[in-house]
């Protein structure tokens, strides 16, 4: 059995527990409507809010996360799949079909940027940004040179969010972000901490001769990918091959056929084989906190239980919900999942 055959055994052992103490969810917290989509069972004046399920696993349990706490509040709710491309979601958001949307901060500010701005905003660097445009590191499609940032650093969690009202559609907006993250890390076995004394990404620059890393297919050729290791830590890798899911990099990482590998920080392997996610100062992977993209219509009511909701949402919510609901044979549904979830005391 590999490695992450036997994490994901022990995550269907986990749920299958969860199941027999009673987890799932009840009729009065949320119901399934004709189209197989959880509805709230109490209504709210306005109509109902509905939630696309987004564009991963992750984004598919926040989205019953959220109906779970506003069907709570009281708030008619229905998660809708209208497809899993952000242009799908992007159509039925400005066509009415839903209301809002979870998202991750970076992923949703680099997209809505790249297809077009609204016409009467034009994006600004962060207030707290200082430009270099003769700095080395304008990498083409970084997120630092979108915001207007080419210093020394990246940009930070409150740069992007900030910068996400100007590059928005008109008609939509970024409710408060939630704490909860899964940024891009370098992550290494604690042997090979060990071997090479990695603290963070500037000492892992001045082995990575001797260091294969791997990278999820289509990685190595972006911004964060070679070209940023070595802009931002001189970090010229032995190799850089990529797999086509997240098992076969994470095999690969603990059977030593690459000595580091790119995952997110909410990957639950990383909790589970003590691996080392090593630091990264200088910022080169953009933040992704979670956000809901609303409608500007939303009622204040939703809007206060969906932002209240992203207040309790964690970090390790997030490993929990890859835990639980991810891969080809999940252990647990989204709505069971984002119930879970909900339970977990705060």
């Amino acid at each position: 059995m590999t490695a992450s055959s036997r994490i994901r055994a022990a995550a269907a052992a986990t749920a299958f527990c969860l199941a027999l103490a009673g987890c799932g969810a009840t009729p009065e917290q949320a119901g399934t409507d004709a189209g197989g989509a959880a509805t709230a069972s109490s209504s709210a004046g306005g109509g109902t809010v509905k939630i696309a399920t987004g564009v991963d696993t992750q984004t598919r349990v926040l989205a019953h996360y959220y109906q779970q706490r506003l069907a709570a509040d009281g708030v008619a709710a229905t998660v809708v799949d209208v497809g899993s491309s952000r242009e799908k979601i992007f159509a039925a958001l400005q066509d009415g079909r839903v209301s809002m949307v979870p998202e991750f901060t970076g992923d949703l500010y680099v997209y809505a940027r790249q297809h077009g701005l609204p016409a009467d905003a034009k994006p600004s660097p962060s207030p707290t940004a200082t430009p270099n445009t003769d700095a080395p590191r304008g990498l083409l499609d970084s997120l630092g040179q979108l915001l207007g940032i080419t210093g020394e650093t990246g940009p930070s969690d409150d740069d992007v969010y900030r910068a996400l009202p100007n590059v928005l559609p008109s008609g939509l907006e970024a409710l408060d972000s939630s704490g909860a993250q899964r940024t891009d890390r370098v992550v290494v076995t604690a042997a090979t901490s060990a071997q090479y004394n990695l603290g963070d990404m500037n000492t892992a620059g001045k082995q990575c001769g001797k260091l294969s890393v791997g990278m999820a297919s289509g990685y190595a050729d972006s911004a964060q990918g070679e070209r940023g290791l070595k802009a931002y830590y001189d970090c010229a890798p032995k190799a850089t091959p990529e797999f086509g899911t997240t098992d076969e990099l994470v095999d690969a990482l603990l059977t030593d056929k690459v000595q580091a590998a790119v995952l997110r920080s909410s990957e639950p392997v990383i909790e589970d084989e003590a691996l080392v996610a090593l630091d990264d100062p200088d910022r080169l992977f953009r933040p992704e906190r979670a956000v809901v993209l609303g409608s500007e219509t939303l009622e204040d009511r939703a809007v206060s239980s969906v932002n209240a909701a992203s207040a309790d949402l964690r970090t390790e919510d997030l490993t929990t919900i890859t835990r639980l609901a991810g891969g080809s044979a999940p252990a647990m549904s989204p709505e069971k999942t984002a119930q879970f979830v909900r339970e977990q005391p705060r």
